[in-house]
């Protein structure tokens, strides 16, 4: 018997998974493992599956985006069934079939994320509103008009 050089071979979840993450590393894409350990992208609408490593499986239960999904070129039909359906795609398509499931990516600083809030280096932040000096007023109250809402405050 010959034994591999290094020690025991990778499953074929830890290839699947490998292989899965270099594909999805450029984009973001978030890779977890599904019941089974096989990697999955998952997304709002669906979830992009490893198939053979030739193609890539998407799984929707949106019946609305079935369509969708059918239009991208080369995106062919393997099981549909009422209200879900399994379609592989070549590796060429993922970001398409990414966008029709709205696939979850990782990090990023967008829109809602911690680091739009951190303050600059130096700068003392507190989790109360500045205090207000007594009899000063800084708007003009719910009762105001637009005209005195524009005028400056006496």
């Amino acid at each position: 018997m010959i034994a591999k050089a290094g020690g025991r071979q990778p499953s074929e979840q830890q290839l699947a998974a490998q292989q899965l993450r270099t594909l999805a590393k450029p984009y973001r894409f978030r890779v977890q493992a599904d019941a089974e350990g096989f990697p999955i992208i998952p997304g709002r609408y669906g979830q992009i599956e490893w198939f053979d490593g030739r193609e890539l499986a998407v799984y929707c239960n949106h019946p609305k985006l079935f369509r969708k999904l059918r239009a991208i070129p080369n995106v062919r039909r393997h099981q549909t069934g009422d209200d879900e359906m399994r379609a592989l795609f070549p590796l060429e398509a993922l970001t398409q079939v990414a966008g029709v499931i709205r696939a979850i990516r990782w990090g990023g600083t967008g829109r809602g994320r911690c680091e739009n809030f951190r303050s600059e280096p130096g700068q003392v932040t507190t989790s109360r509103p500045p205090e207000r000096r007594p009899g000063h007023r800084t708007d003009p109250g719910p009762g105001a008009t637009l005209r005195q809402a524009r005028e400056p405050l006496k």
